[in-house]
């Protein structure tokens, strides 16, 4: 199973470089076009724009694996550990219902637009939100494993999976020093 999750979370980071690169090349030469030949690519935002919100939603999953997101600690550092592990239950059952509401609106959203084309290239506006639908069921199942991973180790001994080890500034001794 590590395995899969491994090469899952690799092909995810590529498809966010690629939709990075993608993006990047097309608003570039799409711009010299304009300026330079006084035409353009008829397609380059449309495409950028899918690829952005593909990207969007492919950087949200990766963290929410990594634990990347924002997180305040401000209740669950004064609580003991058995409290500090239900709140983080209650935090995951909540994301979980949050998840099912954005799987809801984003099943809705690519039934009314399976058949409505893109205004230049044509393509199935469901492939837009689509992204939604993706990210809504991989996530649901993201959060329920680590959800379970959650209620199997004993209160105090739940540390989230981070990508890179915990690393921290510390604070310097001379005022005024920047580093």
């Amino acid at each position: 199973m590590k395995n899969i999750l491994t090469i899952y979370f690799t092909a995810l980071k590529v498809l966010i470089v690629s939709s990075l690169v993608c993006i990047t090349l097309l608003i570039f030469f799409n711009v010299v076009l304009r300026y330079g030949f006084n035409s353009g690519l008829f397609f380059s935002e449309e495409i950028s724009r899918l690829a952005f919100v593909w990207l969007v939603f492919a950087g949200a999953q990766l963290m929410l694996h990594e634990n990347g997101h924002i997180g305040v600690d401000i209740v669950t550092s004064r609580v003991s550990p058995t409290v500090g592990k239900y709140l983080l239950l209650l935090t995951q059952v909540l994301m979980l219902y949050v998840t099912w509401l954005f799987l809801e609106g984003s099943w809705k959203q690519t039934l009314i637009n399976l058949h409505v084309g893109a205004p230049s290239t044509g393509v199935s506006m469901a492939l837009f939100y689509g992204a939604g639908l993706v990210f809504s069921v991989l996530s649901a199942a993201l959060i329920t494993m680590q959800m379970i991973d959650n209620l199997r180790k004993p209160a105090g001994s739940y540390k989230p999976q981070t990508a890179e080890p915990d690393t921290h500034v510390a604070p310097t001794t001379q005022a005024g020093v920047l580093k």
